[in-house]
């Protein structure tokens, strides 16, 4: 068959491997719970013969499984000289006709799951570790094996939010939230993955030349109203010798807000010194620039007296020179 579509009048879902294909689609495999400490399907050992099966549902290959009360899984002994590894399981069985859970006896690793979609396809629950000589597993030898699956996305409306569900993704317009059982967490809003510019660098109305294989490169993500800002100067050249402040230019399009100074970190290292200091963005001198670059300095060696705060320019503190490392660093809030 070329080409198949359905559910139609005259061409229905007629076959279980039809179903299957189909409903894969519709969903991840794995075991329906809104947060991994949930006991929907988790397997324990007490030490018999038995590993315990919880109440829980499932998909498995497009298949729809329920098991409503606690289940006895029995063991297969290890009648071998050294320890072996287990899988307890859910199959799908295409000739069988059932999703049923089952224990899978490995050796010195865990056995091999069945993947074949068209006959028997199995989903991990736990890993059972069953000692030499034994046909018990303990509490301590079952590590939980257990696939997840979603219910994907829900979108919602401000003040008509439905009640939290742990793990559960909440989409309002273009923000994302998640549930915690309690309430609705931010977690993202629209933004800038990652992007690149050539920052702008001026000294009053003088654009700064850095030498034509200078590195220039400014790298930024946006998230929400923030963004995470990274510039990396390297000269190739000496700069115009200038007593004006240094000034760069901010992503375009991304300016800083009006209400408030936004603060960097930069970082200096040349052949005439080293320093650190503050990249302050003035919103009374431009929101589209970081206006200064700060440090503080002090002539005394005494703590009491307070250091002075002074703005780097092309030739203070240090005459900046080809091969000199500026780099700057941090966050800024959008406008």
């Amino acid at each position: 068959m070329a080409e198949f579509s359905a559910p139609f009048d005259g061409s229905p879902i007629a076959t279980q491997s039809q179903w299957s294909r189909m409903a894969r689609r519709w969903g991840i495999d794995g075991v329906h719970a809104s947060d991994p400490a949930d006991t929907a399907l988790k397997i324990s050992g007490n030490g018999s013969g038995n590993v315990i099966l919880q109440p829980g549902e499932a998909f498995v290959n497009g298949f729809y499984y329920l098991n409503d009360t606690t289940k006895n899984i029995p063991i297969t002994a290890n009648l071998g000289t050294t320890a072996r590894v287990d899988m307890v399981v859910l199959r799908a069985s295409m000739s069988a006709k059932t999703v049923r859970a089952a224990y899978k006896t490995g050796g010195s690793s865990a056995p091999t799951l069945a993947a074949d979609e068209n006959g028997d396809y199995e989903m991990p629950l736990a890993q059972c570790t069953v000692a030499a000589g034994s046909s018990v597993v303990t509490a301590v030898n079952v590590l939980d094996r257990r696939w997840f699956t979603d219910r994907g996305a829900v979108p919602g409306l401000p003040g008509a939010r439905r009640p939290s569900v742990r793990g559960q993704l909440l989409v309002e317009g273009t923000k994302l939230y998640v549930g915690d059982g309690a309430g609705w967490q931010w977690l993202t809003s629209p933004g800038v993955e990652e992007d690149t510019y050539t920052p702008q660098w001026t000294v009053g109305s003088t654009t700064i030349q850095w030498g034509a294989s200078a590195t220039n490169l400014g790298r930024f993500t946006v998230r929400g109203k923030r963004v995470d800002l990274l510039i990396h100067l390297v000269p190739s050249a000496n700069p115009i010798s200038s007593t004006e402040p240094i000034m760069v230019s901010l992503p375009p399009g991304y300016p800083a807000a009006s209400h408030h100074r936004s603060i960097l970190n930069w970082a200096y290292t040349g052949t005439n010194g080293d320093g650190i200091g503050s990249a302050v963005i003035y919103p009374t001198l431009s929101t589209t620039k970081i206006a200064r670059l700060r440090y503080a300095m002090s002539n005394s060696v005494s703590s009491t007296v307070p250091p002075e705060v002074f703005t780097m320019h092309t030739t203070q503190p240090w005459p900046m020179r080809a091969g000199d490392v500026l780099t700057i660093d941090g966050s800024y809030w959008l406008a």
